[in-house]
């Protein structure tokens, strides 16, 4: 990988990652059930689509139309990997040394949101019990399950810029002969 395309991977996921720190501090002042709130995730998943999209068609567009297939899915993985990573630091920051008793604050207004979509589709008492019991036991805002958790986010990042590399690919034949 030229020194070229990293710089522009990270100066591109340094922007993306700064706009993620920003949304989740306006997330966070304006309270935990923001912080849940599945218009807001949405549109955060929409931005981590669209960002890396346009950005790889604006390389694209700098080398006369032709992307080979490593440097798309590169642009595009590296953009989400370290923004993603710019987001872990940020969250791990915020829920261990800033505001530590933010995570229950949130861990409590997940579990009464998730409560009220399972009396909504009809679950028992004792199933919504044990879904609880589950949810206080896995969530944990240590560093370390952060760290785990971004591990499979980068899972994520990568099927992601595989599919988005196979769709926006354009080799130049004159170049590959």
């Amino acid at each position: 990988m030229s020194e070229e395309i990293k710089q522009y991977i990270l100066k591109n996921g340094l922007v993306l990652g700064g706009i993620y720190v920003a949304l989740d501090i306006i997330k966070y002042v304006y309270g935990a059930e923001f912080f849940v709130n599945n218009y807001v995730n949405f549109a955060s998943l929409l931005l981590a689509a669209i960002f890396p999209i346009y950005y790889l068609l604006q390389y694209k567009k700098s080398q006369d139309g032709f992307i080979d297939f490593r440097t798309a899915f590169s642009i595009c993985t590296g953009i989400l990997i370290a923004s993603g990573f710019i987001l872990l630091v940020f969250n791990i920051l915020l829920f261990n040394i800033i505001d530590p008793r933010f995570s229950s604050e949130l861990l409590d207004v997940t579990i009464n949101t998730a409560v009220v979509q399972f009396e909504a589709i009809g679950m028992s008492d004792e199933q919504i019990s044990s879904a609880i019991e589950i949810m206080e036991s896995e969530a944990n805002f240590s560093p370390m399950n952060m760290l785990k958790g971004f591990g499979f986010t980068i899972v994520g990042y990568t099927l992601f810029g595989l599919l988005v590399a196979a769709i926006t690919k354009k080799n130049n034949e004159f170049i590959n002969q």
